[in-house]
C-alpha cells in the first residue's frame, strides 16, 4: 500500500494521506520520476502523460485506475507547477491515447478499434454519416470495426476524467450518434475528491463512491444521465469505487465499473464485440 500526501491548496492548511492499495511507495516515486523523464523527451505532452499512465496500470494492474490518474499523476503534476487549466487541456488528449493504447490490441482481433481522428477528419466522416450539427469536439473516439479492406464507423466514445467535465455538453452528440443506430458511450475515471480542509483527498468520484445517500440528489442527477433518461448507450468508470448498475434500469442503460486490466475480454471489449456483430447485421449487402 502506498501512502501518498495530498497538499491543500490553501497556506497553513495541513496536507492530508492518502492510501491507495495494491501499488507501493517505491512504484509510485518511480512512476513519478518516469513521467519527468517523459516529459523532458521531445514529443506531445499528451503522448508522454499517457504512456506513462498506461505503464504504471501494467505495473500495478490491480490499483484503483483512477486512484493512479489522480493521486500519483495529476497531484504530482500540479505539484510541479502545472496549473488546474494545463492539466484539463492535456488531461483530455492523454485519456484518449490511453484507451487507445490500452486497448487496440484487445479489440484488432474482433477486427475492432478505437480511432482518433484530426479536426478536419472528424468533421468530414461526421457529415459523412449524416449527422447534422455535431462538431468534431464533441466525439473523443470513433468505433470502427472493419468489414473487408473497409473500416467502418457504428459508435463514438466520450472521454473523461470526471463527470463533472461538461459531460452535458457532449449530450447532443451522443443522442444524434444514438439516432443514427450507432453506439455511444462515455469512458470516465469518476476522479473527483476534496483536499484539505474541505475533505482528505480520498477519491469517491461522482457517482455515488462515498455513499449512495451521501450528496444525493447530485449524484442520483448524474447518474440518471444513464441509468433513466440514457443519454448514453453506457458509461464505464475506471475507478472502483463506483456503485456498478442494477441489471435493470429504467432507460435500459447501465453504468458498469472496471480496471484497466480486468480478465479479458472484460466489459468493454464484450460490449463493442457485440454492438459491432449486431451492426454488421444490419448492413445491407
Amino acid at each position: 500500500m502506498a501512502e501518498l500526501e495530498c497538499k491543500s491548496s490553501q497556506r497553513g492548511v495541513p496536507s492530508a494521506w492518502v492510501e491507495i492499495d495494491n501499488i507501493t511507495d517505491a512504484q509510485a516515486a518511480e512512476a513519478r520520476k518516469r513521467l519527468d523523464e517523459l516529459l523532458a523527451q521531445d514529443g506531445q505532452i499528451s503522448d508522454a502523460v499517457a504512456n506513462a499512465y498506461v505503464e504504471l496500470t501494467t505495473n500495478c494492474p490491480k490499483a484503483n485506475p483512477s486512484d493512479l490518474w489522480q493521486h500519483v499523476i495529476y497531484r504530482h503534476l500540479i505539484e510541479s507547477g502545472w496549473s488546474d487549466q494545463r492539466w484539463k487541456r492535456v488531461s483530455g488528449f492523454a485519456l484518449e491515447r490511453v484507451f487507445v493504447n490500452l486497448y487496440q490490441p484487445r479489440l484488432l482481433p474482433s477486427q475492432i478499434r478505437m480511432h482518433i481522428l484530426s479536426k478536419n477528419e472528424a468533421n468530414t466522416l461526421i457529415t459523412k454519416l449524416g449527422i447534422k450539427d455535431v462538431q468534431a469536439s464533441k466525439v473523443d473516439l470513433f468505433l470502427e470495426g472493419q468489414r473487408g479492406t473497409e473500416w467502418l464507423v457504428f459508435g463514438a466514445a466520450h472521454v473523461k476524467s470526471s463527470i463533472a467535465e461538461r459531460i452535458q455538453d457532449d449530450v447532443p452528440a451522443s443522442l444524434a450518434f444514438m439516432e443514427k443506430g450507432l453506439l455511444s458511450i462515455a469512458l470516465t475515471m469518476d476522479m473527483k475528491s476534496y483536499p484539505p480542509p474541505h475533505g482528505n483527498c480520498v477519491n469517491y468520484g461522482e457517482l455515488g463512491g462515498r455513499s449512495m445517500e451521501a450528496d444525493k440528489g447530485k449524484v442520483r442527477l448524474k447518474r440518471d444521465y444513464i441509468e433513466v433518461t440514457g443519454q448514453f448507450d453506457a458509461m464505464l468508470s475506471f475507478n472502483l469505487r463506483t456503485p456498478p448498475s442494477p441489471v435493470q434500469t429504467q432507460s435500459g442503460k447501465r453504468i458498469y465499473t472496471m480496471s484497466l486490466h480486468d480478465q479479458q475480454p472484460d466489459a468493454l471489449v464484450q460490449l463493442l464485440t457485440e454492438r459491432w456483430k449486431k451492426h454488421q447485421e444490419g448492413i445491407k449487402l
